[in-house]
């Protein structure tokens, strides 16, 4: 496949002709990474315009000083880009950027994409467009996040009879949020018996047949393109699990928004449902010491 072909199948150049995109190819570079490779670290200075060709890269921010844990804020494909404001605006890396798997990028640096604009004005102002728009929509994946995350910092700060009273009533309050028509289970891990045991059930469209049974050790992730697993962890310790299913196939962009999203979600409700636990353990053995005075 030529460079002009691969060009081609980028959103970003959607509106360019053969000729223009063959005139393109010569104002990047091409770069490959390997999976783990550091593209850029957050707060680093930096003028470069990155495209994925192939492969995998997730925006990160650092939770420490160290930078020993990240928080995941976008995942992006083939056909994303990434490192705009740094072109735009001359910023500083607001965040890390790392290849998840083998990678290749187009990279083009601030004076290119300037020159290439100046040079072509009507082409450059349909990718300025492109490239505006998708920052936009960003933009309101982010929003409609902070929204979600404020209306569940209101159930942190209620009480809850159980870890399976919190977590469903989590699952009711995220369905608001993720867009289209969900079917949703979720799960809280008995360790007794070590199985999980269901405690939510909605469906917003009708399946064909039985859904299919939760494995014994559900894996998190897309199963597919319309269902994913999120596992709720504490320490290595299985706590809960919900599967979304959607009535239609996601998009890539779709996926990798999502999967942010939940990832979140996991993050919070594990801490939340660790408390909780505490919480009903130690009332528990008030009860007993309030019994045992009493006999």
């Amino acid at each position: 496949m030529t460079e002009t072909e691969k060009l081609k199948e980028i959103p970003l150049f959607r509106n360019f002709s053969g000729a223009m995109l063959e005139e393109f190819s010569g104002y990047f570079k091409q770069t490959a990474y390997k999976g783990g490779d550091v593209i850029f670290r957050e707060k680093s200075t930096g003028d470069t315009l990155y495209i994925i060709v192939a492969g995998e890269v997730v925006i990160e921010k650092a939770m420490d000083v160290e930078g020993r844990e990240f928080k995941t804020l976008a995942i992006l494909a083939g056909g994303d880009f990434f490192g705009e404001m740094a072109v735009i605006e001359g910023a500083a890396r607001f965040a890390q950027a790392r290849a998840s798997a083998d990678t290749v990028l187009y990279e083009v640096d601030r004076q290119q994409f300037f020159t290439f604009i100046k040079e072509h004005p009507e082409t450059g102002i349909s990718l300025f467009s492109e490239i505006m728009r998708t920052v936009f929509r960003r933009l309101q994946h982010t929003s409609s996040e902070l929204t979600m995350l404020f209306d569940l910092s209101h159930l942190l700060l209620t009480q809850h009879k159980s870890p399976g009273d919190f977590f469903s009533a989590v699952m009711d309050e995220i369905r608001i949020y993720i867009e289209g028509s969900w079917n949703v289970k979720a799960y809280i891990y008995n360790m007794f018996n070590e199985e999980y045991e269901e405690v939510y059930s909605r469906d917003s469209f009708p399946r064909q047949g039985e859904p299919p049974a939760l494995p014994v050790r559900p894996e998190e992730g897309w199963q597919n393109d319309n269902a994913y697993t999120m596992i709720c962890a504490a320490k290595g310790r299985p706590l809960a699990c919900a599967v979304f299913e959607r009535s239609v196939k996601l998009s890539p962009v779709e996926k990798n928004n999502l999967a942010t999203i939940f990832n979140t979600i996991s993050s919070i409700a594990g801490s939340a449902m660790t408390n909780i636990e505490h919480h009903v353990e130690a009332g528990l053995l008030e009860k007993l010491r309030n019994r045992k005075n009493t006999i």
